[in-house]
């Protein structure tokens, strides 16, 4: 029968140079240096200052976004609902996107929120917002919290006043990605909400 093997001799060994072993400390010389006061906080000498929240201009409907005005004011635009009809028209359907516009300005705005709105898609087609017809529009959007109160005629909003309102687009084809855009400042600046067509 083999013999163990043992490590025993080794760790005597290492136990015995483990006792001789010292370790000696130093007091240090000199003092810490006293710290001093300053103007800047040392415990956060990086935080940049506050600055205000951006505007939001793009997101899903339905989502709120601020739609800066020629006059250097803003509206909120808030798609709550949209509607689409069932049968063809001339080889297209209407449809129709229920807003709530909300002036966030300090001073009165007026302008026609529906004169730079169109909806594209993936396939490079712009369908601008357009004057409804009879049958585009849903009998009661009331129950949905929107209006058939047109935004292709001028409104006038006081400061912090809202409104609502639709727009109609429309648009060709079948179930597809579209993005919603609406300028107030004249086609400068766009607000955009993603959404999809639906299934028909």
């Amino acid at each position: 029968m083999p013999r163990p093997q043992t490590f025993l001799p080794c760790l005597l060994v290492f136990l015995a140079l483990a006792c001789t072993t010292t370790t000696t400390t130093t007091a240090p010389t000199t003092a810490p240096p006293t710290p001093t006061a300053s103007g800047v906080d040392p415990l956060v000498p990086y935080s940049p200052p506050p600055t205000a929240a951006a505007a939001v201009t793009s997101g899903f409907i339905p989502d709120m976004l601020t739609a800066p005005t020629t006059g250097g004011g803003s509206v909120q635009l808030t798609p709550v609902t949209t509607t689409m009809t069932t049968a063809y028209v001339d080889e297209t359907r209407a449809l129709t996107v229920y807003l709530t516009a909300t002036n966030s300005g300090h001073d009165r705005w007026s302008g026609t929120i529906g004169a730079d709105a169109e909806v594209t898609d993936l396939n490079g087609g712009t369908f601008p917002a357009t004057r409804p017809v009879d049958g585009d529009l849903h009998p009661d959007p009331a129950q949905y919290g929107g209006s058939n109160r047109s935004f292709q005629r001028p409104v006038s909003l006081a400061s912090g006043a809202s409104a609502r309102g639709e727009l109609v687009f429309h648009v060709t084809g079948g179930n597809r990605p579209i993005t919603l855009r609406i300028s107030l400042d004249g086609g400068t600046t766009w607000v955009e909400w993603a959404t999809n067509l639906g299934v028909f």
